[in-house]
């Protein structure tokens, strides 16, 4: 896996992109990278992001400073006024992907030495120009960082503004094609 690069996992549904992703991440596991995976930050209303920050607007909610928050909720597209002093409750469906996205990086910013972030389904519920314009901004954050970024989508959309340094392509049963830059 490329230290400070993103991996693009694509194919059609049902083709394995998600086991694939389960066997990334116990490989990282059992090598002793830290891993930071989305499906375990994507709770919703009623379950861990309403538990934990029920009554905390999304400025409050992450980041350790005002600065660190505004430019986490910037990166993916929750900068707006209005939208950042509602709670994660409050947001719809796509806005919590993006929040959720918003921690997953606050979290790994957290690591110094890398974690590999997965993200199955990643961006699949957001209008595909703000899915672009999120992926776009990914790229830029992890070519700044020591992070491995590994997503795993339908949406072939988002190779272009995701620019991975690898491309795996899993078609149904046992086709699978690797590219790497």
């Amino acid at each position: 896996l490329p230290l400070g690069g993103i991996v693009f996992i694509t194919g059609p549904s049902g083709g394995g992109k998600s086991t694939i992703l389960k066997l990334m991440e116990e490989q990282c596991t059992a090598l002793g990278r830290t891993v930071i995976d989305w499906d375990k930050l994507r709770s919703a209303c009623g379950n861990e992001e309403c538990a934990r920050d029920a009554e905390r607007p999304l400025i409050d909610a992450i980041g350790t400073s005002i600065e660190q928050t505004a430019s986490l909720l910037s990166l993916v597209g929750l900068g707006d006024a209005f939208v950042i002093l509602r709670r994660p409750c409050e947001l719809s469906d796509g806005q919590r992907a993006r929040f959720r996205l918003a921690r997953m990086i606050d979290a790994a910013s957290a690591i110094p030495n890398g974690a590999v972030l997965l993200a199955d389904e990643f961006l699949a519920t957001l209008d595909r120009l703000t899915a672009r314009t999120v992926a776009a901004n990914m790229r830029r954050w992890i070519g700044r960082t020591p992070h491995t970024f590994i997503a795993a989508t339908t949406h072939d959309d988002l190779l272009e503004p995701l620019a991975p340094d690898v491309l795996v392509f899993k078609g149904l049963g046992e086709v699978m094609e690797v590219v790497t830059r």
